[in-house]
């Protein structure tokens, strides 16, 4: 049994415990997923606890057989995918994609870092979404293609399909922003 399974099994023997150990564990990954596909904003947070809200209400309809980490990345991409639905359009914000220097860079090496970001940022908002979500669950989130294939509910060779396209289109984004690709 691993870990989550006995954080879960907590929860259902009625100890809250078991679910705060787990919205402490996965909140930022589920923050960064629905940063990567909308922007951060004031709503990238409510859809994190809407998430967490439905993973409240569903806990007790898990499967034990698969990974809590794989349900949890698919309930949080479909609900991304439903506030895209209703928004109708996609949010651009400056802090989507956070930039740091390296030790010892200097106000320099930030400012080229900070400006790279903001056209990495930029790009992959004008992925479409439907590509951007494997790419985001794959180089950001380093999830594996048989993963991502069960949270988008779809063959590994479409997620390869689909990660391939979205660097096309950050590809090509980046060669059109900056004249090369970062």
């Amino acid at each position: 049994m691993n870990e989550d399974t006995l954080y879960i099994e907590q929860f259902l023997e009625g100890k809250e415990a078991g679910f705060e150990i787990l919205v402490r564990k996965y909140q930022d990954r589920v923050l960064n997923i629905v940063y990567s596909l909308i922007g951060k904003d004031r709503e990238s947070e409510d859809i994190a606890q809407e998430v967490f809200l439905k993973v409240y209400q569903g806990l007790k309809f898990f499967k034990k057989h698969s990974q809590f980490s794989t349900w949890l990345y698919r309930i949080t991409v479909n609900t991304t995918y439903g506030f895209l639905r209703k928004r109708g359009r996609f949010v651009r914000d400056e802090g989507a994609i956070e930039g740091g220097a390296a030790a010892g860079e200097g106000p320099r090496g930030t400012l080229l870092i900070k400006e790279r970001a903001a056209m990495l940022r930029a790009a992959l908002e004008k992925v479409p979404v439907k590509f951007r979500a494997a790419m985001v669950l794959k180089d950001i989130e380093g999830l594996s293609y048989s993963e991502i294939a069960k949270i988008l509910r779809c063959s590994i060779g479409t997620v390869e399909s689909k990660i391939y396209r979205a660097r096309q289109f950050l590809k090509a984004e980046l060669v059109k922003e900056g004249g090369e690709a970062i």
